[in-house]
């Protein structure tokens, strides 16, 4: 709106006037143009591509069949039956003349095609018995002793399988001699077909080998006049490619269609491989595809499926260049009417420059930008209007500046003010948050206090009963399961005595006592199971440099059975377990807090804990242990909270955990030598084991 309104007045409406008298129509029908031709011209070339990839794909199919058609043709020869009869009778080896006649008619058969080269006569053992190469572009006769035996090749063993009359067509691959990928590398594909005696039997093999350069130099043609790439697939899911930049590839190895997946989507790639046809725009590319079918004479006489297709993929910019340089004359045209807009609107604007300056800078003034000023020279009318406007502008200034700093005050106060009330707020819902806490924890107590008197004295008796059973004679199945319900028993107790310990009140009577000391114990109670495991239990002293502890010792006991416990059983395989000050000195804030603190931790190799598990660690009855009660941890932390201690736990998966606790120091130890220990950076690594 803020354009339009520029756009008032008489030199204004002439120059509406001009645009839509002169300038409308041409670019309407400029635009109208463009669209059509372009569309008629992409719809042509990609007409044209279409045909160009199915004529292709059908010249292709044409002389396979063809090439069938001679292979039959030549497997007729009433000599080549002879000679079938004769290996019936028991006859390998062929007469002089015999051997000479075949040699010419192949090499005759040899010459007609160029591509072909090598026709071969083999027994049904897979023994060459004549044989054609072309070399260096020369046809040569293949003596006896060169002959090889080829009973180990797939396609001996396909043929054969095929009926009297059938053409088996092999997969395109690379041609092996005497047991070697022959160099330099000849893709080849082989039609081959059964040769039989009068009675219908199998004796031998007839083969041509088609030098697949045919097929290649086919779809590299195709690529070269545009710049682009062709694509030779099989319905096995691999592929050859060939660019106009590349004269002779280094390899002929076909690769697997997951390679073109960057390049090309996979449904795109499956209606290739499909052998679907079709014409697609893929981002900066145009695709062609068809598939290379097979012509009368292989679809009547073959059970072996050509599956092949052919794709072209060429630069979207290089295949429409036509439609490009229609963009070109139609950008002249655009660029041409353009120029002649500006230029009336230019002079159009000189004459209204001092109006539109005055309506600019009022509009400025209208959205509070008021340190604008409008400057016209002259001294008629108008030149007398922008002084008296300059002289608003600055009233206006003044006033805005003075509601400004009112403003600031108003919001600097309301900040300070809602400042105070969110303080408030977050104190309320903390001390919500710990009555709702406590009463949970009171109702919870209760509840399992109540729990483990039900459940324990009938367990107890259970037990009795079932110990008194175990002392009488029994036999071996009914021992076997009275000692299960015993374990189940005790599991049970054992279960019930955790929950009883973290649910009910307990009474601990803090004291000074040293880590090293209450390790011990520990030490002593896992090292049975951490040995039978595979786990060792690392630890440092530090005797001579660390500050006594401030915690009951049977429940410091309890925290480090705990978290050893868990360490164990988070190695399966074996592991270690360090126990240590994880430089428990080293923090300032520790030692110089309301309450002087000191670090020590538990770590462990073992699996680790996922993220999204870590921080439910602590809460009671959460385990991912399919025998764990979701107890152990939550202990640690309510004795931990106990104590005013603070635990942390760092895990990363497959690499260990490790627990760290900050722990209050026992009253009366010298703050600044223990200030003088932590820049020492005394205690930190551990040194013995256990």
């Amino acid at each position: 709106m803020r354009f339009l309104d520029r756009f008032r007045g008489l030199s204004s409406k002439i120059y509406v006037a001009f645009l839509v008298t002169a300038v409308v129509p041409v670019l309407v029908a400029g635009l109208v143009g463009i669209y059509f031709s372009l569309d008629a011209l992409r719809k042509e070339t990609l007409h044209h591509l279409d045909q160009e990839v199915t004529s292709r794909a059908e010249g292709m199919a044409r002389f396979f069949d063809q090439l069938a058609s001679e292979l039959l043709y030549l497997a007729s020869s009433t000599l080549l039956h002879d000679v079938a009869n004769n290996m019936a009778a028991g006859r390998q080896a062929l007469p002089s003349e015999v051997r000479l006649r075949l040699e010419r008619d192949y090499a005759a058969f040899a010459r007609a095609y160029p591509y072909i080269y090598q026709v071969r006569f083999l027994s049904a053992d897979g023994i060459e018995v004549v044989r054609i190469d072309r070399r260096d572009g020369r046809l040569y006769t293949v003596p006896a002793k060169e002959l090889q035996d080829k009973s180990d090749r797939y396609y001996v063993q396909e043929g054969l399988e095929h009926e009297p009359g059938q053409v088996y067509v092999s997969p395109l691959d690379l041609n092996i001699e005497r047991g070697q990928v022959e160099k330099p590398e000849r893709p080849v594909i082989r039609f081959a077909t059964p040769i039989v005696d009068r009675k219908g039997v199998k004796r031998g093999l007839l083969v041509i080998n088609l030098h697949a350069a045919f097929m290649l130099g086919q779809i590299q043609e195709m690529a070269g006049g545009r710049g682009g790439v062709a694509y030779l697939f099989d319905r096995s899911g691999f592929y050859l490619s060939r660019s106009a930049d590349v004269a002779e590839p280094e390899s002929f190895r076909m690769q697997s269609v997951e390679a073109l997946t960057p390049l090309m989507p996979r449904p795109l790639l499956g209606r290739i491989i499909n052998r679907e046809k079709g014409t697609e725009q893929l981002g900066d590319s145009i695709i062609a595809h068809a598939p290379i079918g097979i012509g009368q004479t292989l679809a009547d006489r073959s059970d072996s499926s050509m599956d092949w297709a052919i794709a072209l993929s060429f630069p979207r910019k290089r295949l429409f260049e036509a439609v490009f340089n229609l963009y070109l004359l139609y950008g002249v045209l655009a660029l041409t009417l353009v120029g002649t807009a500006i230029a009336g609107f230019l002079l159009s604007r000189h004459l209204l420059r001092p109006l539109e300056l005055l309506s600019r800078e009022a509009e400025e003034i209208a959205e509070g930008r008021f340190t604008h000023r409008v400057e016209i020279r002259g001294s008629d009318e108008i030149a007398d209007l922008g002084r008296r406007f300059n002289s608003m502008a600055t009233r206006l200034e003044q006033s805005y500046r003075a509601l400004e700093d009112r403003k600031g005050e108003l919001e600097r106060e309301v900040q300070i003010r809602t400042a105070d009330l969110e303080r408030e707020q977050q104190e309320r819902r903390e001390l919500d948050r710990q009555m709702f806490q406590v009463e949970k924890m009171t109702t919870m107590g209760e509840v399992a206090m109540g729990l483990a008197h039900e459940i324990g004295n009938p367990l107890a008796g259970m037990k009795a009963v079932a110990q008194m059973l175990l002392e009488e004679e029994l036999a071996p199945r009914q021992r076997e399961y009275l000692e299960r319900i015993l374990n189940e028993v005790n599991r049970l107790s054992e279960f019930l005595r955790t929950f009883h310990g973290f649910s009910a009140p307990q009474d601990f009577h803090p004291v000074a006592c040293r880590l090293e000391q209450v390790l011990e114990d520990v030490m002593l109670w896992t090292r049975r199971e951490a040995r039978s495991r595979g786990v060792t239990i690392d630890f440092s002293p530090c005797s001579a440099s660390v500050p006594a502890l401030w915690a009951d010792p049977n429940r410091l006991k309890q925290v480090l059975l705990n978290l050893v416990i868990n360490a164990i059983h988070a190695m399966p395989e074996g592991g270690r377990i360090e126990i240590g000050m994880c430089a428990g000195l080293g923090h300032p804030e520790d030692i110089d807090g309301a309450v002087p603190k000191m670090r020590f931790c538990v770590r462990d190799t073992g699996t680790g804990i996922p993220p999204e598990v870590l921080p439910k660690v602590f809460d009671p009855f959460y385990t991912t242990r399919a025998d764990g009660s979701g107890l152990g941890l939550a202990v640690v932390k309510k004795i931990a909270q106990q104590h005013g201690a603070d635990i942390q736990v760092e895990s990363k998966p497959g690499h260990g955990t490790c627990f760290e606790l900050i722990w209050p120091i026992a009253p009366g130890v010298d703050i600044e030598s223990l200030r003088e220990l932590a820049r020492a950076g005394t205690c930190k690594e551990l040194s013995q084991s256990g």
